[in-house]
């Protein structure tokens, strides 16, 4: 099955309520006794953040299938690093694995999440759940029988619990990571800093609590489908790299605009360079008929027109290769964004003689679902770079985005 997952909108509610509301009768699931509506789950839908307490859905074929949020597990600030999880799944569609990706993706994601702790409250006699949650580790922390009656009666309910102390996720997609504790052989590419890497969460960490947080947030919702974490490190690399910013593949102007936010903040003159060929797109929530017109008018929106240099047209086109030396002048790119096609080793290779050392690299696509036909293309190419020596990886970032940096000079990119 090829399946997506993504933040949930609330244009999803309705079939998400009638995901919710199919369980209600086989009395395993909820201890709700009647179905809800969407009026009523509006207010608890609007209480998730996607940077803190967020709400997913698997879609696949543009079909919401099933969906898992996290909440909070008790008020109290010392209960801040604990969340309580649940999955929910359509009915035609169990058994297909989707509620282990979506479990799978929760573990995966709560360390960028701030999260050490998974619960889970599931009725004893509800033995698929039970099991699926076993099979990720999850272990019994409470029992409470006969807590519940279900049509007079009475059900237990148990707790499942997991301490995530480390990421876990599929050993391919961090190939390109060597370990710190691993010597190199001769010639192989050194391991990346583990410091910078714990400087980036922590990056990440102090701005959540800043205003650009949310700034971001609304960027996000409206012009972005890059994870609000991504568009963060893009302000921030923004405001503190030298040289220009090279954006390849603008869209609708979420990434540009953070990027232009990022050196506002830093007081230095830097240049942002941004290509789009423009074009339309079907989404729900991001569609437009007009990519280059919407933009523009984004970005006037904004009040950060000025401070960028839109050239329209593919990147790998002689002309546009001419327009952004000709934009660039005497300056390096300290930042280079790819989220256009599943070129990136073409993109990079195109405009390497302007990349400075050490530039920061935010390349989307890396990995995703089998219906993304950019991802296995993309992580090929900067796997392969990885391999070369070329770029230094420092992390992967949202749903699918790698971050590292520029070390080429005198790799070979073919």
């Amino acid at each position: 099955m090829n399946l997506i997952i993504r933040d949930a909108v609330e244009a999803d509610l309705p079939v998400i309520v009638e995901i919710y509301n199919a369980t209600v009768p086989t009395r395993m699931v909820t201890a709700e006794l009647e179905p809800t509506t969407v009026e009523a789950r509006l207010p608890w839908f609007r209480e998730h953040s996607p940077d803190e307490y967020p709400f997913w859905v698997a879609e696949s074929d543009d079909r919401v299938i099933g969906w898992l949020d996290f909440k909070k597990f008790l008020p109290r600030c010392a209960y801040r690093g604990t969340a309580e999880i649940s999955v929910y799944v359509h009915e035609k569609f169990r058994r297909h694995g989707v509620g282990q990706r979506l479990l799978e993706e929760a573990i995966a994601r709560t360390p960028s999440l701030g999260i050490t702790a998974l619960i889970g409250l599931i009725f004893g006699h509800n033995q698929p759940s039970l099991k699926l949650f076993e099979r990720f580790g999850f272990e019994r922390w409470g029992f409470f029988p006969a807590v519940a009656q279900l049509d007079g009666v009475k059900r237990d309910l148990v707790i499942v619990g997991l301490h995530c102390g480390k990421p876990c996720s599929h050993p391919e997609s961090f190939r390109g990571l060597i370990s710190a504790e691993t010597t190199p052989h001769a010639g192989a590419p050194q391991p990346p800093s583990y410091n910078d890497c714990l400087n980036l969460m922590q990056a990440l960490m102090l701005y959540r609590q800043q205003p650009i947080h949310s700034a971001l947030q609304k960027i996000r919702d409206k012009y972005s489908m890059l994870h609000l974490d991504v568009l963060l490190l893009v302000y921030h690399f923004a405001k503190i790299c030298s040289g220009s910013i090279l954006e390849i593949g603008a869209f609708v102007g979420g990434a540009t605009i953070a990027a232009a936010f990022g050196v506002r903040d830093s007081g230095q003159q830097k240049k942002v360079i941004a290509l789009e060929p423009g074009g339309n797109l079907k989404h729900k929530r991001l569609g437009t008929r007009n990519i280059l017109r919407d933009l523009e008018r984004n970005l006037a929106r904004h009040h950060v027109s000025d401070m960028v240099t839109l050239i329209k047209g593919r990147s790998f086109n002689p002309e546009t290769i001419s327009a952004v030396h000709q934009a660039l002048g005497s300056d390096e790119i300290g930042l280079l964004i790819l989220d256009a096609d599943s070129g990136k080793r073409r993109d990079i290779e195109c405009y390497r003689d302007k990349l400075a050392e050490g530039c920061w690299m935010v390349i989307d696509d890396y990995c995703g679902a089998a219906s993304n036909p950019k991802s296995a293309p993309s992580r090929a190419d900067v796997d392969a770079l990885v391999a070369a020596g070329a770029l230094e990886p420092l992390g992967f970032y949202g749903w699918s985005t790698w971050v590292g940096r520029w070390q080429g000079r005198g790799a070979c990119c073919h």
